[in-house]
């Protein structure tokens, strides 16, 4: 697998159906909202938005691949610079 297909640390991959899925852990909302601030910035950059839930401590990041039929390097970018985001604040 090129290295560019490698799955970023901390998420998870399943085939059927194609998706990513991460949860990100906080240590407070202030926290939390900022990395969704962020994350809503990536997604207009890059013309894609991901499933999105959250409360207070978390979020749950949800990519589901872009041709509907694999996980591509978009995706794989788009989870990438997710978790870049998401910085030391985030665990998991």
């Amino acid at each position: 697998m090129p290295e560019d297909m490698n799955l970023p640390e901390g998420w998870t991959r399943n085939d059927r159906p194609p998706y990513l899925f991460r949860r990100f852990q906080f240590g407070g909302y202030g926290e939390t909202r900022a990395f969704l601030d962020r994350l809503a910035a990536l997604s207009e950059e890059m013309d894609y938005y991901p499933d999105i839930s959250f409360g207070t401590t978390y979020a749950n990041v949800t990519v589901h691949a872009r041709n509907g039929a694999a996980i591509g390097t978009q995706d794989l970018a788009f989870a990438r610079r997710a978790s870049e985001l998401a910085g030391a604040g985030s665990e998991g």
